[in-house]
């Protein structure tokens, strides 16, 4: 009988570190956080990221992005201790109504070589929209 046992693997496949995000709003326009959680943590899963971390604006109106405590600790977080490298979201609307805003966070995470995704919208059709928009900008 053999009595050795196999080494441990510590090299299993690689987890994408993630963060999530909620915002709800005053209006009710947003999905609720319940929804918004569901929807996150099943686009986590289908993407094999592991949550790390989460960050909320409950009742938060959507234009201001720096007013808002979740939010700032999400883009602190990206500039200091880089806990987590993708950055799940329900909806885009849940980081800006507005769409300036929202290329300008997209272009801040670009910059730290981190991603926001949500279940409608990956990063790469996030990160288009913003590098066009940013042209048309240009152009004025």
């Amino acid at each position: 009988m053999n009595s050795i046992r196999p080494a441990a693997c510590y090299h299993s496949d690689f987890v994408t570190r993630a963060a999530s995000y909620i915002r709800t709003d005053p209006k009710s326009e947003l999905p609720t956080r319940e929804e918004q959680r569901a929807a996150i943590e099943s686009h986590a899963i289908e993407n094999g990221y592991e949550i790390v971390a989460s960050y909320e604006d409950l009742d938060a109106p959507g234009r201001l992005l720096y007013h808002r405590p979740g939010i700032k600790a999400a883009i602190d977080n990206i500039k200091e201790a880089e806990d987590w490298e993708v950055l799940i979201v329900a909806h885009p609307r849940c980081i800006s109504d507005d769409d300036s805003a929202l290329h300008e966070f997209v272009h801040k995470f670009s910059l730290y070589n981190n991603r926001l995704e949500c279940p409608i919208r990956g990063w790469e059709d996030l990160l288009d929209a913003m590098k066009t928009y940013r042209r048309e900008m240009s152009r004025r």
